[in-house]
């Protein structure tokens, strides 16, 4: 049994530990820096934490989400992953003090690095890391590369995203696709008519192409926009946008979106970059005809011409246009092409990885 004295000495070296190695930590560091790191970070576990642990974990899957994203998209996919689980576990949002557990499930791969130098212990645990899409987490692509093949499972949102971590090096044994999902009696879709509304659901990025928005909100004066979202006052021509009397902006509450697809005969996803997006999924879900960007799962879930429409990243806003009135005269059962995409599905996927 360990006594006071070692368990109070465990803990001053373990406070000295996180001080000088997380202090230590600068933006875009070498992998050999990040190397060096991981060896310490495993013998530091060796020494000081795999003595005194527990045989038996408090869960058998722990998600842990960005603080900032508390009651949003990740936090909510976390949520329907616990949902269908049948083990035991919780959400964190705290990285410095994660709950021991058999597995872990990061929500976002910005958080791996840190997680695991504060935390050396779970790198005897099954890790896996979703990867909703590339962005600058302050790591150079060679170091970030480096802390994703560290783990047992990399999940990019698509397949898009697959090929290109594969190109930057992340072991093709380690990558696997699992699309994201709908609830498909939350959105238990409708019946499209000829004067509903076309649908944007997102909050405010520079990646959304506010810009595109407002052009193609100005370009098609005859068809009414509803744009969903958070934080768009931000947006430089956000008092142009909601000033054009075919455009109307809400905030709402989760609970309140299914509402908001019922008005939808058309969905448009304009980003220039995305990992899904989930809103996508949920008006196809819905049974509203999408009309998507070429980034994110687009190509995974609509067939261009058939269940939706995907137009270059880059494409001028014409072609969006004419896309989105091509839409308007889709007949096809949206939702039964993706009836299958849901959350239950998704969450099975994840824990086939476990």
């Amino acid at each position: 049994m360990i006594s006071l004295h070692a368990l109070h000495r465990r803990v001053s070296l373990d406070g000295l530990y996180r001080r000088l190695l997380l202090r230590a930590s600068k933006p875009n560091e070498s992998v050999e820096s990040s190397a060096f790191k991981l060896r310490v970070a495993r013998i530091w576990d060796a020494v000081f934490y795999r003595p005194f642990e527990p045989s038996d974990p408090d869960f058998d899957l722990v998600c842990i989400v960005p603080p900032a994203s508390k009651g949003w998209i990740l936090d909510g996919v976390c949520k329907e992953i616990l949902r269908y689980f049948p083990g035991k576990g919780c959400i964190t949002y705290d990285q410095r003090n994660v709950p021991s557990s058999r597995a872990y499930f990061f929500a976002h791969y910005m958080q791996l690095k840190d997680v695991v130098l504060y935390s050396p212990q779970i790198l005897r645990r099954r890790l896996l890391v979703w990867f909703t899409h590339p962005r600058d987490v302050g790591m150079r692509n060679e170091d970030l590369t480096y802390w994703l093949n560290q783990t047992d499972w990399v999940i990019p949102m698509c397949s898009h995203f697959m090929l290109m971590l594969q190109g930057e090096g992340v072991s093709s044994e380690r990558l696997a696709v699992v699309i994201g999902g709908a609830d498909a009696d939350f959105f238990p879709g409708h019946a499209r008519t000829a004067d509903g509304a076309v649908g944007i659901c997102s909050a405010y990025y520079e990646r959304k192409d506010p810009d595109r928005i407002l052009h193609l909100v100005k370009k098609m004066p005859h068809r009414r926009f509803i744009l969903l979202g958070r934080n768009w006052a931000q947006y430089t021509h956000f008092g142009e946008l909601s000033a054009c009397p075919n455009f109307e902006y809400l905030e709402a509450e989760y609970d309140q979106y299914p509402a908001y697809y019922k008005r939808l005969s058309v969905f448009v996803s304009p980003s220039r970059l995305e990992g899904g997006p989930i809103p996508l999924l949920e008006s196809m879900m819905e049974n509203v005809v999408p009309v998507a960007s070429d980034t994110g799962f687009a190509r995974d879930v609509i067939e261009h011409g058939v269940n939706g429409y995907i137009f270059p990243v880059d494409a001028d806003i014409e072609v969006v246009c004419s896309y989105v009135d091509l839409a308007f005269q889709n007949a096809s059962d949206i939702r039964a092409s993706v009836q299958h995409v849901t959350w239950e599905r998704f969450s099975k996927g994840i824990q086939a990885l476990l």
